[in-house]
């Protein structure tokens, strides 16, 4: 098998419908350097990844004809489990950029990452118990980001952490310190609400999605 960060090991065969993933997704994945390949050619890609609407099975080759071929599901919440041996993920309809993310990470990376980021530059506020301070956001994931603030953060330390999303306004969550960096802060969000983490994602993958408009001139960010 190809290194997983060879040009070969990103090709991904896609066999999907509107209604498998959530807006923009696809390019956002395109701007994170992953090769999508939507034709009918029922050939696989070299790396032998398919991520596949359950709705498409039936388009793939069999398992003995190609038993090596490793499935990426998008289904719906209702469906009965399926059989195929070589389901490695599956993720429900429609998938968010993250969950997509999450599965082919672990089916090509050798150190797996859970969700993508992009550099950012927005106006924040940390909140410890009485006191607060102003800084930036300098990227942002589903999942955390990463931090610069006039007060200094240690590891593990928790915080109330505010910043301005642009189009969706102020927006609030826990977070807890990770590691610091040169004196920035990587921080994890704690059980953000659903509308918060509704609104990262889609902010995120919006903004991956819109680097693939400005000919790959942006903030993505892989991290």
């Amino acid at each position: 098998m190809p290194p997983p960060n060879s040009a070969v090991g990103r090709k991904i065969d896609v066999r999907l419908t509107p209604r498998s993933l959530a807006p923009r997704v696809l390019a956002a994945l395109k701007v994170l350097g992953y090769a999508l390949r939507e034709e009918t050619d029922s050939n696989p890609s070299e790396s032998g990844i398919w991520l596949v609407d359950e709705t498409r099975l039936g388009e793939l080759p069999d398992a003995e004809s190609a038993p090596d071929a490793r499935i990426l599901l998008i289904s719906s919440p209702r469906q009965n489990p399926h059989q195929d041996v070589r389901i490695l993920a599956q993720a429900t309809r429609p998938a968010r950029l993250s969950a997509v993310y999450s599965m082919i990470q672990s089916a090509l990376e050798h150190t797996p990452r859970k969700t993508p980021r992009v550099r950012t530059q927005l106006s924040a506020r940390c909140i410890r118990a009485d006191r607060r301070s102003l800084g930036a956001v300098l990227s942002l994931s589903e999942g955390g980001c990463l931090l610069r603030t006039s007060e200094k953060l240690r590891k593990g330390t928790k915080v109330d952490l505010q910043f301005a999303l642009p189009e969706y306004g102020l927006v609030s969550t826990k977070a807890q310190c990770r590691y610091v960096r040169k004196g920035d802060a990587g921080m994890e969000f704690s059980a953000p609400a659903p509308d918060v983490r509704h609104s990262i994602a889609h902010y995120v993958t919006m903004q991956l999605a819109e680097t693939l408009g400005n000919d790959g001139i942006g903030g993505a960010c892989s991290l």
